[in-house]
């Protein structure tokens, strides 16, 4: 074979991959910016939220982040900053109540990999409130929120099984 027959072969072989992973994409929509990378593709923001019936106010989408994976348990993580009516908005939203303080070694703890990659307790803070929460059956809500004045951080970890 020539090397302008192989080539023409790598070429179109080149040729078809790229349009197979077009057609895979297509009706995708847009990758959503705040999303972390490998986020799941094929539900939007909202239809994640919903999936786990965590409601986020307007005001925390500035600085929002989140990451869903869609394994055999499906996961949620999500962070966010804002001032404090804010934080207490979502936590009434999702009938969080009655934290528990915790130290940051106790939240520390629970870190893997994905949070260590983000840089998730990376704050100055010493404690937080922890919340839990199982709003629907088979799925629970774990939110853990830096305590102190001006703007706190939320850092939430869901899971459905």
């Amino acid at each position: 074979m020539t090397w302008r027959r192989r080539l023409a072969v790598v070429g179109t072989v080149l040729a078809v991959l790229a349009a197979a992973f077009g057609v895979a994409l297509w009706g995708k929509g847009p990758f959503d910016g705040r999303a972390y990378p490998s986020s799941r593709w094929d539900k939007s923001m909202g239809e994640i939220f919903d999936q786990f019936q965590v409601r986020v106010p307007d005001c925390a989408l500035a600085d929002l982040r989140y990451w869903s994976g869609d394994y055999i348990d499906d996961t949620l993580y999500l962070t966010f900053a804002s001032d404090a009516p804010c934080v207490d908005g979502f936590l009434r939203d999702n009938q969080l109540a009655g934290g528990t303080a915790v130290s940051r070694d106790d939240a520390l703890r629970f870190r893997d990999d994905k949070r260590t990659d983000w840089g998730w307790y990376e704050d100055d803070s010493t404690s937080y409130l922890r919340f839990r929460s199982r709003p629907l059956a088979g799925t629970e809500i774990t939110v853990e929120v830096t305590t102190g004045q001006g703007r706190s951080r939320v850092y939430l970890h869901g899971v459905e099984f």
